[in-house]
């Protein structure tokens, strides 16, 4: 569409078929779009109870997953506590009290 010439409209006809066509092409590419994000996104159905069953078990993977991911984080970056560190004694010193 960029690389086509300017066109010389004579009449306000020329200038309606144009806006047409091009309202034509934008339904055709909007329709085309939409089909791609649906199967994009969209998974297929699993129809035999083989598929349900992986899809149900590739689903429990992937949330456990996510928890323990949250509890490593949560337990890295504080735990909502503070952590206290003893401060420690030097050999001589914990031999001698």
């Amino acid at each position: 569409m960029a690389n086509q010439p300017l066109l010389n409209y004579k009449s306000l006809d020329d200038i309606r078929a144009r806006k047409e066509a091009l309202r034509q092409e934008l339904q055709r590419d909007s329709l085309s779009m939409k089909t791609q994000w649906n199967s994009l996104f969209h998974k297929p159905e699993a129809k035999t109870p083989t598929r349900r069953m992986t899809t149900l078990m590739t689903t429990g993977a992937s949330v456990f997953d996510g928890l323990i991911l949250a509890w490593k984080l949560y337990n890295r970056l504080g735990g909502g506590k503070r952590k206290t560190t003893k401060k420690r004694k030097g050999l001589l010193a914990s031999l001698f009290s």
